[in-house]
């Protein structure tokens, strides 16, 4: 068994920006994404909850190479930390299958 060192980019925040952040990951690179609807506290939560008439919180996570990592992590920093309630960590993984995460160039 091979296994291929890759990155976890993983985003969570308000689920009115989600499907833009997975959506962008794949034109970055990403060959795909998971999104999925997720529960918790933070910071800025009870202040978005309590505008929005309870808004979802969802988490999407990217398996990829360094440099698409990079990509993704700063394009979200810069296009919704300021105005929204979301946080993103990168995360260094061991993967079966690795090559089914990394698009070839030019796709």
């Amino acid at each position: 068994m091979q296994l291929y060192p890759l990155k976890l980019v993983t985003v969570v925040g308000e689920s009115v920006i989600m499907e833009d952040i997975a959506e962008r990951g794949i034109k970055l690179g990403a060959s795909g994404y998971t999104l999925v609807d997720v529960t918790g506290h933070g910071a800025r939560s009870t202040r978005n909850v309590s505008m929005s008439g309870g808004a979802r919180t969802q988490k999407v996570e990217f398996v990829v190479s360094g440099e698409v990592a990079v990509e993704i992590l700063t394009y979200v920093s810069h296009q919704y930390f300021e105005h929204y309630a979301c946080i993103a960590w990168l995360t260094d993984v061991s993967v079966v299958r690795g090559d089914q995460y990394v698009k070839p160039a030019g796709r």
